[in-house]
């Protein structure tokens, strides 16, 4: 599972910008892309999840078939913050991600338009 996160700096920072995605870095981020959207560059960076394991649990051999849980696995959607992405359908430059899901406000060489968003 990946996490997400996007950085935006204007086109003179870009100085600033190789500087935060060099912190980043050390923190186990990567850079997926980097695209001018208008009067900013955004840098879009994942990095896996890492679950933890609480230190009380003892492991499986220490424990006696009275105290086993069963529990349903839940799956979780990645955290991706509300921004402008790369429209996923291709048909224009950017859709917009409400955080949940994309909505139909797209862009095009910096125009914005309304699309119903595709599967």
């Amino acid at each position: 599972m990946l996490e997400f996160v996007s950085i935006k700096v204007s086109p003179d920072a870009h100085d600033d910008l190789a500087t935060q995605l060099n912190a980043q870095s050390r923190e186990g981020w990567n850079v997926i892309s980097i695209v001018s959207a208008g009067d900013e560059i955004v840098a879009f960076l994942s990095r896996p999840v890492v679950a933890t394991t609480p230190a009380s649990a003892a492991g499986w051999a220490s424990m006696s078939s009275d105290s086993v849980e069963t529990t349903t696995p839940t799956t979780t959607v990645p955290n991706v913050p509300a921004d402008w992405y790369k429209d996923p359908a291709g048909r224009y430059d950017f859709r917009y991600w409400d955080g949940s899901k994309w909505t139909e406000n797209v862009s095009r060489a910096g125009v914005r338009f309304t699309d119903p968003p595709t599967k």
